[in-house]
């Protein structure tokens, strides 16, 4: 458990929570402002609606929950309460299902309105503040992992799941990737690097 500094007030957290280790995932439905303004607003609320729910339910097929919701993004976690050694591969294989589940429902928009909608993955493992749970509120989890997890989903192509480098000793020899770079925000010259989630890799005879 964490408590603030004691004699300083200032430094201490809202309330008692405690550092965990976990993997997230965030999910989020590329240029849905753009999207929005293309659809009647019921037509939209009904497809980021459908959206949603594919999301929700490969998380909870995979074990995962859901850690806080962002416009159209939403930020999965892995690990929480309970922690197993395949949290990550959890994560990129609810990732991987959201991406074919989201793949489906754009064909069925396209015939219907003529729109395409796309979904991007990024996946990240690593410690997390939890909040404590008042009143049985929603747990909230802050920290790096998230705004990591956050980042890489907005490099990633429409369509992919990605996940950064530390993951690489976890899963590589679980999942076909594919090294990809993107230009650091503010200098060119610095790439960030992460990987593509090409395919789960079958298990050997």
């Amino acid at each position: 458990m964490i408590d603030g500094p004691a004699g300083d007030d200032s430094l201490a957290p809202l309330g008692r929570g405690e550092i965990v280790a976990v993997t997230m995932f965030f999910a989020d439905l590329v240029d849905s402002t753009a999207l929005s303004a293309r659809m009647e607003p019921e037509t939209y609320r009904m497809v980021v609606g459908r959206y949603r729910e594919q999301v929700l339910h490969a998380v909870e097929r995979h074990q995962g929950r859901i850690g806080s919701t962002k416009g159209d993004g939403l930020l999965a976690v892995f690990g929480h309460p309970i922690s197993r050694s395949d949290d990550a591969h959890r994560a990129i294989r609810a990732g991987l299902e959201i991406v074919r589940e989201v793949s489906r429902l754009s064909e069925q928009v396209e015939r219907r309105w003529g729109f395409r909608v796309e979904v991007r993955v990024g996946v990240h493992s690593g410690p997390a503040y939890l909040a404590a749970d008042l009143d049985g509120a929603q747990p909230d989890f802050a920290g790096s992992t998230a705004n990591q997890a956050t980042r890489i989903s907005g490099l990633a192509s429409p369509g992919a799941v990605v996940i950064t480098p530390e993951l690489l000793a976890t899963v590589g020899d679980d999942f076909d990737l594919q090294a990809q770079s993107s230009p650091q925000a503010g200098d060119p010259e610095e790439k960030v690097i992460y990987l593509r989630v090409l395919s789960e890799r079958l298990p050997s005879r």
